[in-house]
């Protein structure tokens, strides 16, 4: 049985760490489905399991920003960019 905390306006499943050995295929579906999980030991929690970002996700994503693009015509603005968020480069 796995236990539900609402956390950050999302649900999260909590497991402990023997439990996790006895059900980890159900719960690597569960993950692969969009739920996530915190791991305790002790009561206290160890680590989280997350689903890996969707690939098409990320590709649409790389794709939107590949399409941006600066219109001011200065060949130097990612320089100027890069100087004034990092410093001097």
């Amino acid at each position: 049985m796995l236990v539900q905390l609402l956390n950050k306006s999302m649900l999260h499943d909590i497991v402990g760490v023997r439990q996790l050995h006895k059900e980890l295929k159900e719960i690597i579906d569960a993950v692969a489905k969009g739920r996530e999980f915190t791991v305790v030991k002790n009561s206290t929690p160890v680590f989280r399991i997350v689903p890996v970002r969707n690939r098409v996700t990320h590709k649409k994503f790389l794709d939107e920003l590949a399409k941006i693009q600066f219109k001011s015509g200065d060949k130097d603005l990612s320089k100027k960019v890069d100087e004034i968020v990092y410093g001097d480069i």
